[in-house]
């Protein structure tokens, strides 16, 4: 159990985190300081919060943490272009080169390839926004989201299938992952929005 916690933590980490996020004027991605979000993977709650700036690479980038237990296990840093947001880094890993993890404007049916290096390991394959109104419910909560699919993904030689609702003014609400046999759900418990 705690393996598989650990195995979806850290391919979330690599691919696309538990939370994507943009610079003000996206709506699918709160970025103000401080905003967390709680989600519940099987019986483990996982948080990810907005944690400040920093500097990488010559840009100015946003630090989002992601916390079990209350302990920081991964922390990354995003880059928002024109055409999307990007994951630049992930713990002590550059990501070379960046992953776009949405394209902005979303479009539906617009794709877009990865092929990248996150230390030594390999990500490739390639994005989809899929629906752009889709229905979600999550426990009383039915959100209208944008689906994005990565359906054949390889992330360190490991086949893997990945789906993500992004709903407007909350981010990713949930979040599908099929890494060879073993599925991981990860949805939304808790939004709270930062100052």
């Amino acid at each position: 159990m705690l393996h598989m916690i650990r195995l979806v933590v850290g391919a979330t980490a690599i691919l696309l985190g538990e939370v994507d996020l943009a610079q003000p004027g996206n709506d699918y991605f709160p970025l103000k300081q401080k905003t967390k979000w709680t989600y519940k993977v099987q019986d483990q709650t996982v948080e990810v919060v907005v944690a400040g700036t920093e500097k990488f690479n010559n840009e100015d980038c946003t630090k989002v943490d992601t916390l079990v237990n209350g302990k920081v296990v991964a922390s990354e840093l995003y880059s928002v272009k024109a055409d999307g947001v990007y994951r630049v880094k992930v713990k002590d890993d550059k990501i070379e080169p960046p992953v776009k993890v949405f394209a902005i404007p979303p479009k539906k049916d617009f794709d877009w390839e990865i092929k990248s290096k996150v230390g030594n390991q390999s990500v490739s394959g390639k994005f989809k926004i899929k629906e752009m109104n889709e229905k979600v419910t999550i426990g009383s909560t039915t959100y209208d989201a944008i689906l994005v699919e990565g359906n054949d993904m390889e992330i360190a030689g490991t086949k893997t299938k990945v789906q993500t609702w992004y709903a407007k003014n909350v981010g990713v609400v949930k979040l599908v992952f099929k890494i060879q046999e073993a599925e991981s759900v990860l949805e939304l418990t808790k939004y709270e929005e930062g100052k």
